[in-house]
Formats: C-alpha cells, sequence, structure tokens
C-alpha cells in the first residue's frame, strides 16, 4: 500500500477492516438523528394556488354590452399575477392576518409594547409565509406552522384579504368617478332651476327660446350624467372576482417538516461516507 495514496484494492481492505467502527459511527448518527427528530417541533404545510382574473372585467361597460363581454377574457396575464404577488407581500396584508389570529401569542413576541411586537411578528411570519409565481402564470401560497389548521386557515384568509384589497381598489375608483358625477349632477340642477326661473319672467320670444334650449341641454345632461351614476352603482354592487382559487388550502394528515424517512435516509447515507472517509484519511495518516 503506498503511504500517499490508496488503490481499489486499499480501499477495500480499510474499509474491511474499520466496518465496525464505521457501523458504530453510523448507528450512533441515527440515533442521534432519530432523537432530534422526535425532539424538533413538527411543522404543518398547507398551499394554496389561485390565477388572477382579468382587470378589464371591472369595466362597467360588460354590463351593458353584450358583444362587449365576448371581447374579454376572464383570466389575467402575467403582469396581473404580479399584481397580486406585491399585493400578498404588503405589511398590511401581514399584519390583517396577526391581528385575525392573534399570532403575537402564537409566536410569543416580546417587546415593549404592542406594535413593536406586531412588528417583530411579521418577520417571524414572512418566514413562514412562501409566495411564488409558477411557470403556469399561478399565484403559489405556501404557509408553514405547528398547528395544522393555522396553517389551512391563514393561506385561505390571505387569499381572501388580497381579493379583497384589489376589488376595493377598483371599487374606489368607481366611488371616485360617482361622487364627481353626482356633484356634477347638483350643479346642473341648480343650472336648470335658475334657466326655468328666468324662462318664466322672461318676455321676449328669443330670449325665450334660447333659455328653453339652455334648458333641454341641461336636462339631457342631468339625464346622460343619472344614467352614468346608475351604471357605476351597480358596477360597484357586482365587483367582478380579482381572481380565481384554483387549489383551495387544506390541513395536512401529517407534519410535513421534519420528514422521518427523507431525514433519516440523508443522515444513513452522509454518515456512511463521512465515516468511510475519515476512515481511509486515519488509517492513510496512520501509514504514514
Amino acid at each position: 500500500m503506498s503511504p500517499t495514496s490508496f488503490n481499489l484494492i486499499d480501499v477495500i481492505a480499510v474499509l474491511q477492516k474499520r466496518s465496525k467502527s464505521i457501523l458504530i459511527f453510523v448507528i450512533v448518527s441515527m440515533l442521534i438523528t432519530i432523537v432530534t427528530l422526535f425532539i424538533v417541533p413538527k411543522y404543518y404545510r398547507s398551499t394554496t394556488v389561485v390565477i388572477p382574473a382579468s382587470p378589464a372585467l371591472a369595466d362597467k361597460a360588460r354590463l351593458f354590452n353584450s358583444n362587449i363581454q365576448n371581447l374579454y377574457s376572464f383570466l389575467g396575464n402575467s403582469d396581473d399575477t404580479e399584481t397580486l404577488m406585491g399585493i400578498a407581500k404588503l405589511d398590511t396584508v401581514y399584519y390583517q392576518l396577526i391581528d385575525e389570529f392573534k399570532l403575537v401569542d402564537y409566536y410569543k413576541t416580546e417587546g415593549e409594547n404592542n406594535n413593536i411586537k406586531r412588528k417583530k411578528t411579521i418577520k417571524l411570519l414572512q418566514k413562514d409565509i412562501e409566495i411564488n409565481k409558477t411557470e403556469f402564470n399561478q399565484l403559489k401560497i405556501v404557509v408553514w406552522t405547528k398547528d395544522k389548521e393555522l396553517s389551512k386557515n391563514i393561506a385561505n384568509r390571505m387569499i381572501g384579504i388580497i381579493e379583497e384589497t384589489e376589488q376595493n381598489m377598483w371599487k374606489e375608483v368607481y366611488q371616485n368617478n360617482q361622487k364627481q358625477l353626482d356633484e356634477s349632477i347638483k350643479d346642473l340642477e341648480v343650472q336648470y332651476q335658475k334657466i326655468s326661473d328666468s324662462l318664466s319672467i322672461n318676455t321676449n320670444a328669443f330670449k325665450k327660446e334660447m333659455l328653453e334650449s339652455q334648458r333641454q341641454s341641461a336636462l339631457e345632461q342631468i339625464k346622460q350624467y343619472q344614467k352614468s351614476s346608475n351604471e357605476i352603482k351597480l358596477a360597484i354592487a357586482t365587483t367582478p372576482p380579482a381572481l380565481y382559487v384554483i387549489e383551495k388550502a387544506m390541513a395536512s394528515a401529517s407534519a410535513d417538516k421534519p420528514n422521518f424517512t427523507v431525514d433519516l435516509l440523508i443522515v444513513l447515507f452522509a454518515s456512511i461516507v463521512f465515516a468511510m472517509i475519515v476512515a481511509l484519511i486515519y488509517e492513510r495518516n496512520q501509514t504514514n
């Protein structure tokens, strides 16, 4: 046997010679791993998958023109998925989850006051939530907690908050438009009344004709604005979905972390390889 290297026969000989030590090391490693796996906390995973709805569905014209309805796709594009991801990662979403599920107590977060506790809890919660965009343009949310029901509830509620947030954005735009329309209607009604008052006291035929034309124009505008206002009210009342749930989060039947079978196989393989390498190095040092 060379003092600087091993050939295959030497390797086999060394491994046979040190087989007992290798076996003891592997057994000890496996026992330590088994004890550790029983001690470490069990984590449960819940996964939900959604796809974005097309923002074009929020257009109020879809309610009043069947031809336009046929032009809209129900599904959003990649940019719409990015929008959902952006909403999902907002601190306001995490704060809402923290308050609704009392996660400060769950994580046992310490702090001088509740605001500091909530801020620290956000960082802990973010570590337990995975938000990804899949190759199929889907938004995938994975939640890990020590309570399988909590994982499921957080994942499903998070989707609900995302949808509510985007729907409220659409509603806010329409509500602002409706407010402006209602103010314009009030101004036109005042203008209409003034014209009517002038028309009742004016005796000049030409001027009466002009005033009547102005009054009719104001009346037509009022009708048009009222129609638009009613359409917006209907659009607000029938806000379309912001997303479609492909896979609803379900509670895990058993703990997902640690995975006993996988972890034990990894430790078994790693301990065997490590023990063999140590045995060979030790033998070469002894030889040298």
